[in-house]
């Protein structure tokens, strides 16, 4: 519950005669990230999909595979990748708009009430559970995926001061600033009588758990490197099949989950513990770091991969209709329980691979509203809590001025009783709070956060 929120084919300097008697598999960019205030920022090359576009000289301990490099189909451009962190900071935002509507239990910063009509809050429950699945580890896998480039070409140092600048100031303004803010106001709203200043990490766990991952990764790479040495070359992994996800869903992103549903229900340092956390987080990020030194996204996945696409749809539908199910029954049947979170795993790698393939087929494209769109995303997952309590706090505001409703919300550190926000006799009117609330943040926070990037200390920071 809860928050419950290169480009550059080949393997190595060096492509063998196989690969390179093959023209179509050696496409290039014309242009070179550099550092953190080049072209490639431009992009809007954020912490959660940190550096698109490694440097045009990948290190030699990169692996190769001249069969594959000269037989496959090879993805040219990783737009695709901007629009998919985009589509999910997106999914962040209406995510947080349910929680204040009471879909996610009581850890939100202002709750308007539980009301509204059965059908719609039944949709919206599903739909959040479903999202928590597999957003947050999506995040994960795309943000590993340019660590072990990004390391590689700047070493240690600046890779641990461009982690700082990009990640830890960020997390430490939320902490500090945005979080605290957005509990006042949701205090304020609900007539908190005593304010209080209570730092939180929010939305920010994600940033200090993915300087962890990056710590691990770092660690993990300088011993490799010490005992192996850098230029040895290693044996290209093949792109995980059906069978393999469908273990790991139920093993890793299941059952290994629910010792931490158990015992440690709310959160474990700060990460929310829901479907499609702790367990699957680190599957993804160790996937993301797979991923690069595979070439697995430098090629494409439909052709990786040992189903038709259409198929892998249709096992995501399945899944996703077997986890709406089981909710219906999982307060009733520990058994159900069970089952709910073994499917939820399953759903998250599917879905994930699904959204990937998705947009490299039919999203790897970049325009100017794409540009826009990406270069405010990391701003928006930050900042977007403050709106989201705003409009939600302007709506109930609104409400009670012209007298449509008697709404009293409740929020973080209050003990007030929450109602539905426009009473029993008028519960189809939730449905348009909710859809007023998440347009008004949508419309308000994505060019305020790409305002931000336009700021002449924020713009190396966002």
């Amino acid at each position: 519950k809860g928050f419950n929120p290169s480009i550059r084919f080949g393997y190595g300097r060096k492509a063998n005669d196989a690969a390179a008697a093959a023209p179509a598999a050696a496409p290039a960019l014309a242009s070179d990230p550099g550092s953190m205030n080049d072209a490639s920022h431009e992009r809007g090359i954020e912490p959660l999909l940190p550096d698109t576009v490694p440097d045009v000289d990948e290190p030699a301990h990169f692996p190769t595979n001249a069969v594959i490099a000269a037989t496959r189909t090879p993805v040219t451009r990783f737009a695709f990748l901007d629009n998919v962190k985009v589509f999910l900071t997106a999914l962040v935002v209406t995510h947080h708009v349910n929680c204040a509507f009471g879909l996610c239990g009581d850890s939100w910063y202002l709750i308007v009430g539980r009301g509204g009509p059965e059908p719609f809050t039944r949709f919206l429950g599903i739909f959040t559970v479903l999202d928590q699945s597999f957003f947050m580890p999506l995040f994960f896998f795309i943000s590993a995926h340019f660590v072990p480039s990004t390391y590689t070409r700047k070493g240690w140092y600046k890779f641990r001061e461009g982690r700082k600048m990009r990640i830890l100031i960020p997390a430490t303004f939320t902490l500090l600033v945005i979080s605290p803010a957005c509990i006042a106001l949701g205090g304020y709203v609900a007539g908190v009588e005593k304010l209080t200043y209570i730092p939180s990490t929010g939305v920010a766990w994600f940033l200090y758990w993915l300087l962890l991952f990056n710590w691990m990764y770092v660690t993990m790479a300088v011993k490799i490197e010490a005992e192996a040495g850098i230029s040895t070359p290693m044996e290209r992994q093949k792109f995980p099949g059906t069978i393999s996800r469908l273990l790991c869903g139920i093993g890793v992103c299941g059952l290994l989950l629910l010792p931490f549903l158990v015992l440690k229900p709310g959160s474990l340092a700060a990460m929310p513990i829901s479907t499609g956390s702790v367990t699957c987080d680190f599957l993804m990020f160790y996937l993301g770091i797979q991923a690069k030194k595979n070439g697995w996204l430098e090629l494409s996945l439909s052709d990786q991969m040992d189903i038709h696409p259409i198929l892998l749809l249709f096992m995501v539908v399945a899944e996703g209709t077997g986890v709406a199910l089981l909710l219906q029954i999982v307060a009733e049947n520990e058994l159900a329980g069970l089952g709910l979170v073994c499917l939820a795993g399953i759903f998250c790698l599917d879905m994930s691979l699904l959204v990937l393939v998705t947009f490299q087929n039919y999203f790897n494209n970049e325009t100017s509203m794409t540009k826009f769109l990406a270069r405010a995303a990391y701003g928006v997952y930050l900042l977007h809590p403050i709106v989201v309590t705003g409009m939600t706090a302007l709506y109930i505001n609104i409400c009670n001025q012209l007298e449509l409703a008697n709404i009293d919300p409740v929020a973080i550190g209050s003990a007030g009783e929450e109602t539905p926000p426009l009473g029993t006799d008028s519960d189809y009117h939730y449905p348009v709070g909710w859809v007023l609330v998440n347009l008004a943040s949508h419309i308000v926070i994505w060019p305020f956060a790409y305002g931000a990037t336009r700021l002449p200390v924020l713009k190396n920071i966002l």
